[in-house]
């Protein structure tokens, strides 16, 4: 039998991200010694600095490689760590949590887990979910308030679907707001650029003038957190000039639905004579000068082709309404084109351009992320932008944001294994039933007053995956006292990091080259 050669390039992909950029691993004498881009790979054009250093990551002198057990107190600066084995580990790790369960209830327990956008727990995040599942720990740290929420969320609560992925290939222009993808999508970025040398127009709404910017045709350099402004400002000027699609929000959006205006809430069959099913909504038939039901169960109204009112105000049986999309109309009238240069710091003359450029070049396609989610009002400035979005009719639509076909695939997170009575207590649901908790993800400060104050129960344990919440969360210390506080907690992780340091066992894991 031939020896296999000393050096192998072996194909594959790249797990430290969700790009999953295509790329050679480069083997020499059964070491990795560097990862290569992979040109026939429709990712892999190119490789991030993070890929190319997976060597690095893989051989670090740092790397943690035996699991450990804490033999002092916590706080101790010296934690005295012990090797132990891998049956001594995992059995004591599972000795202590089924007894905080068994004690205090599984939702005493809550689970760390690291970004799947950025780390190699993209591959991993649904078993670890399923792990979570079958616990029974409604409470996840997984950062979500601090990022993706806005994004992956208020979509959701939008459009009925999550954002779905932009068609380049088609698309007439491209629309990067707070994303420098250059930096942090690699892939994404050769896509873009490809598009621009067919012609596709690019507006980049950016404070900085980074990656693509230098190639837009509209760079709008926006003051950090006004961007919910700049949104409904360039809206206003869409809707005033007639440059928005407005079959499509006739169509397929609530614009044309009523709204009471004793109420602010959306009127319904049950408030007229004749009718009791509050699940139906009303519109306007402009040329029969009376309402029409529509049925949000079917997507359809009670006579197809009706035309219906998207602006003014009409007596419904003695209830006054304006259509949904007058109203989001009105608001963007509130901040013209002047009023949002004095908040934006955005030039009136571009605000105008862009509107124009945006509502004549389409279809447009939409990138939106970190920039956006690192401010308090990013939910609302995301509804703004998508709002924004949805005026150019390029939702789902060829060349716009596509909900593609995919390959049918099993789900293993093994939500059905918990109980619909568990999942609500997560921490904050009360609060926030539309917000992260609802999908079981709660914030790192929930996790701190339910450890620290034993409000509205106490969390006792934490089951964490590569989840660095001292420096990926504010107040530090606080976190930290609140770590030590625990009566048991387990990390996994390849490297001993500050967070990890407060951990009874620290669980090494592979690389995602060595799995």
């Amino acid at each position: 039998m031939a020896a296999e050669p000393a050096t192998r390039r072996i194909p594959g992909y790249c797990a430290l991200c969700w790009s999953s950029c295509g790329c050679i691993s480069v083997v020499a004498d059964g070491h990795l010694v560097a990862v290569e881009p992979d040109p026939s790979h429709p990712t892999g054009k190119a490789l991030c600095a993070k890929g190319r250093a997976a060597p690095e990551l893989v051989h670090h002198k740092e790397r943690l490689l035996h699991p450990l057990k804490r033999t002092r107190p916590k706080g101790d600066a010296d934690p005295g760590w012990r090797r132990i084995g891998w049956d001594e580990a995992l059995d004591t790790t599972a000795t202590a949590l089924t007894r905080l369960a068994r004690e205090s209830g599984s939702e005493t327990v809550a689970f760390g887990i690291a970004t799947t956008a950025g780390t190699s727990m993209q591959d991993g995040y649904p078993w670890v979910e399923r792990l979570r599942h079958a616990f029974g720990s409604p409470n996840a740290v997984a950062s979500l308030e601090v990022c993706d929420f806005h994004r992956e969320v208020i979509h959701v609560h939008t459009f009925g679907v999550a954002m779905p992925m932009t068609d380049l290939a088609h698309t007439g222009c491209v629309l990067l707001w707070g994303h420098n993808t250059s930096m942090t999508w690699i892939a994404h970025a050769t896509r873009v650029a490809e598009a621009r040398a067919r012609g596709a127009k690019l507006v980049v709404v950016d404070p900085r003038r980074v990656g693509l910017a230098a190639k837009a045709d509209q760079w709008l350099r926006v003051r950090p957190g006004s961007d919910g402004a700049l949104a409904l400002g360039i809206a206003g000027v869409m809707i005033e000039e007639g440059w928005f699609d407005w079959v499509f929000i006739r169509d397929w959006t609530n614009g044309p639905l009523l709204v009471r205006e004793d109420t602010g809430s959306f009127l319904t069959g049950a408030d007229l004579a004749g009718e009791a099913d509050g699940d139906l909504r009303v519109a306007w038939d402009k040329a029969g000068g009376a309402p029409v039901l529509y049925d949000p169960t079917t997507g359809g109204y009670e006579r197809p082709g009706t035309d219906l009112a998207l602006s003014g105000r009409y007596d419904v049986q003695g209830i006054f309404c304006r259509p949904a999309f007058d109203l989001y109309a009105a608001l963007c009238r509130r901040f013209p084109p002047k009023r949002v240069e004095a908040i934006t710091w955005v030039p009136a003359t571009q605000l105008r351009a862009t509107a124009r450029l945006l509502g004549n070049s389409g279809p447009v396609s939409l990138s939106s992320w970190a920039g956006v989610e690192q401010h308090t009002n990013a939910s609302q400035t995301s509804c703004a932008i998508a709002l924004l979005y949805a005026l150019t009719g390029s939702f789902d639509a060829e060349g716009g944001n596509v909900i593609f076909e995919t390959i049918p695939t099993n789900d293993v997170t093994g939500a059905e294994l918990m109980p619909e009575a568990q999942r609500e207590k997560a921490l904050g649901f009360g609060a926030r039933p539309l917000g992260q908790e609802a999908m079981g993800y709660i914030t790192a400060e929930a996790l701190y007053d339910a450890v620290l104050t034993q409000e509205p129960y106490p969390v006792r344990g934490l089951v964490n995956f590569g989840s660095n919440l001292l420096l990926s969360h504010a107040d530090a210390a606080r976190g930290a006292k609140a770590l030590d506080t625990l009566d048991f907690m387990v990390h996994a992780d390849i490297f001993m990091t500050p967070t990890a340091a407060h951990a009874d066992i620290v669980l090494p894991v592979n690389t995602a080259w060595e799995r």
